[in-house]
């Protein structure tokens, strides 16, 4: 009884400990990352006290900030940014997050209107729902099959979405 006290106490003694340099170690990761732009903004400055008007001047110029930025091809943006060019597979996301409308970029320009698609999403919803649920049910029963000679997705589908409507045909096809 006395070593299984002191095995436990020992373990939770150990896990107190780890989690103190763990807070330890995340408080001064984020004072030396504060350190570090520190740093850099001070070399910043040491490197701006050097450089001449002129200089300063030419390099903004050649920043072209007062020229919009080009997003893409036929995609002009706002003026005073810096085009940086990266691979599409660095950041790489399914869902285009960015509203694109025709027409001028001028700040006083009215927006257009968004138009309302939300019967089409849910529909789209509804057949992913579908497809997954399909996917799942062949899954859990590819040996299991009824005297049919169909699985029980097939079943399912026809069971649930009745014999002659037109989703368990169309996500029949859809399948195959």
């Amino acid at each position: 009884l006395v070593v299984a006290f002191y095995f436990v106490s020992g373990v939770c003694l150990l896990n107190l400990l780890v989690a103190q340099f763990v807070h330890t170690y995340s408080i001064m990761s984020g004072d030396m990352v504060g350190l570090a732009r520190l740093k850099r903004g001070a070399k910043v400055v040491e490197a701006l006290e050097v450089a001449t008007c002129a200089r300063w001047d030419g390099f903004v110029r050649s920043l072209h900030l007062d020229l919009p930025a080009r997003f893409c091809e036929g995609d002009i943006g706002m003026p005073g940014a810096v085009e940086v060019m990266e691979s599409a597979s660095q950041e790489a996301t399914n869902i285009e997050i960015i509203r694109r409308y025709g027409g001028t970029t001028s700040p006083d320009a009215v927006w257009p209107e968004e138009e309302s698609s939300s019967t089409d999403d849910i529909r789209e919803r509804l057949l992913k729902i579908e497809a997954v649920m399909l996917k799942v049910a062949d899954r859990l029963d590819t040996s299991r099959r009824g005297a049919t000679g169909k699985s029980s997705a097939q079943a399912f589908s026809t069971s649930c979405l009745g014999s002659e409507g037109s989703c368990a045909t169309s996500a029949d096809s859809r399948r195959g």
